[in-house]
């Protein structure tokens, strides 16, 4: 007879998202959470455009005033000191967006913000089979756009005399008698969660 031992242990980061957005910028952002984006560190003095590819979205002018606004109540623009705060993100937030800065030198100063809007790793599951011959197979799933999976035992990470991984690093094979708390990290832009198990499989009981 075959055993395995196991004990789950969940870890995930929290969604708010917070991003520099004051020169060019790739940020990311938890979908159905609160994103930050700092477009200006002053706005004293200045007029700062922010745009999509065609159109401006919103406006904020010298005197602090927003026109236009932005179309969406989602979106909220605190003029003060130039933050944008998209509440709740949604992946049709994504996109690429032009920032227009303008001073009363009147030199206008351009940059460009990529803001990607992410599913949260979730439901992050490790299953592990015993054979008859003793092989040990080791395989995490997860929801979530983008994860990537990385795997460690007992605190350090796996390594090619512990196991073969899958290309994807989905799965292992575990080699030989390798036992311990084996952990399934499971990661994202914007998320990163852990599920690990306590391994062992016994020999036949004759």
């Amino acid at each position: 007879m075959y055993y395995i031992g196991y004990m789950n242990l969940l870890l995930c980061a929290g969604l708010q998202s917070v991003c520099d957005a004051t020169q060019d910028a790739v940020c990311y952002g938890a979908l159905g959470g609160p994103v930050h984006l700092q477009l200006m560190r002053n706005t004293t003095g200045h007029e700062l455009n922010f745009k999509n590819e065609k159109n401006t979205i919103f406006r904020i002018r010298t005197n602090g005033k927003l026109a236009p606004k932005p179309p969406s109540q989602r979106w909220e623009v605190v003029a003060g000191n130039g933050t944008l705060i998209i509440n709740p993100a949604e992946s049709t937030d994504s996109g690429t967006y032009r920032l227009e800065i303008s001073g009363s030198d009147g030199i206008i100063k351009h940059h460009t913000v990529q803001l990607m809007v992410e599913a949260p790793v979730s439901d992050v599951d490790l299953s592990i089979s015993c054979s008859a011959n003793g092989e040990r197979k080791a395989w995490c799933s997860s929801n979530g756009d983008s994860p990537q999976y990385s795997w460690s035992l007992d605190g350090r990470a796996l390594s090619g005399a512990d196991a073969d991984l899958s290309t994807d690093n989905q799965t292992v094979l575990l080699k030989g008698n390798v036992i311990g708390q084996l952990t399934c990290t499971v990661s994202n832009h914007i998320s990163t969660t852990s599920i690990s198990r306590v391994l062992f499989c016994s020999g036949q009981l004759l």
